[in-house]
């Protein structure tokens, strides 16, 4: 019974001892496993950031090129048509469309006058009235013609009449590529003449007004005597 003891003794701690240092190295292998599986994830998520990263750029060439049929391959054909008129408006100016200019825009200048029926005369800096026409230019009365409305927007420029409320219009040449254009405002109480002159390649310019004490060419709207 003595020498069973002590055999009994050594196994257990024997026994005991083998049993922790198995724990240990479960201990061991389970801390490295987690270690392992930490270094993957890290390793995963930060591809993963860089793959976020750079797909937004991919997408949007992506996009870029390869729009689907609809709005957005339209919209892109639009800007591109877009840029284009905005070349050609740069190169030319679209006539048609010209910006209007305001007669209250300018500062009028007085000139002298010897003729007695003027009551006084001015001046200013007066652009052309933008033209349609090409060169060479010749004046054109008929009323319904180009030439003869950008003439009256001319007239117009210079005194602040309205086409439409041009009484008694007479318009006679005064050389070749100049004009004179008296009339009345509609309430016949101011008169004026316009001196008118056609600037190559720009158009029509007003140079001169006469504010007028009479409607100097009244007479050409009265019956004749033969009439009568």
């Amino acid at each position: 019974m003595e020498s069973e003891y002590p055999t009994y003794s050594r196994l257990n701690r024997y026994q005991k001892k083998r049993k922790n240092t198995r724990w240990l190295l479960f201990f061991a292998i389970a801390g490295f496993a987690l270690a392992v599986c930490l270094v993957v994830v890290l390793a995963l998520s930060g591809s993963n950031e860089e793959a976020a990263l750079r797909d937004p750029d991919v997408t949007t060439e992506d996009s870029d090129t390869e729009s689907p049929a609809g709005d957005e391959g339209d919209h892109g054909d639009q800007n591109l048509d877009t840029s284009d008129q905005l070349s050609d408006e740069d190169e030319e100016p679209d006539l048609e469309q010209p910006v209007e200019q305001d007669p209250d825009d300018f500062v009028l200048e007085t000139v002298a006058s010897s003729d007695e029926n003027v009551m006084y005369a001015y001046t200013s800096t007066w652009e052309p009235i933008p033209t349609v026409q090409e060169e060479p230019h010749e004046i054109t009365w008929e009323q319904s013609s180009v030439d003869w409305k950008e003439m009256m927007k001319a007239a117009e420029l210079a005194t602040g009449v309205n086409v439409d409320e041009m009484y008694y219009l007479w318009v006679s040449g005064n050389g070749p590529q100049s004009v004179i254009a008296t009339f009345s405002n509609s309430a016949m109480d101011e008169h004026f003449r316009v001196y008118i002159t056609w600037v190559e390649e720009q158009g029509w310019r007003p140079d001169q007004v006469d504010i007028l004490y009479e409607h100097d060419q009244m007479h050409r709207f009265q019956p004749s005597s033969s009439e009568e």
